[in-house]
């Protein structure tokens, strides 16, 4: 009985990381939809994310990097548009 409350505690734990990595990722309005017409769905959806997904560090960690990246590369392309204009 105790491994199946521990499984029952873990599954909601799971789920609700999974709906809040949901809402950070998408619209609201749709994800609220999501889940009023496509519920089954929707519950492994979050499971899965719940699990597997990446952590609110990780992905501002990657939104960062991308942000570094993309401003190397406007730099560089600047620099670029300098030299032919010389």
């Amino acid at each position: 009985m105790e491994i199946l409350g521990i499984i029952l505690l873990l599954t909601l734990f799971w789920s609700i990381r999974g709906l809040i990595g949901l809402f950070h990722r998408h619209n609201p309005i749709v994800i609220i939809l999501y889940i009023i017409f496509l519920f089954p769905f929707a519950y492994c959806h979050m499971l899965i994310l719940g699990i597997f997904g990446s952590s609110k560090k990780a992905v501002i960690k990657r939104k960062v990097e991308e942000e570094v990246e993309y401003s190397e590369l406007l730099e560089k392309e600047k620099k670029k548009k300098k030299k032919k204009i010389k």
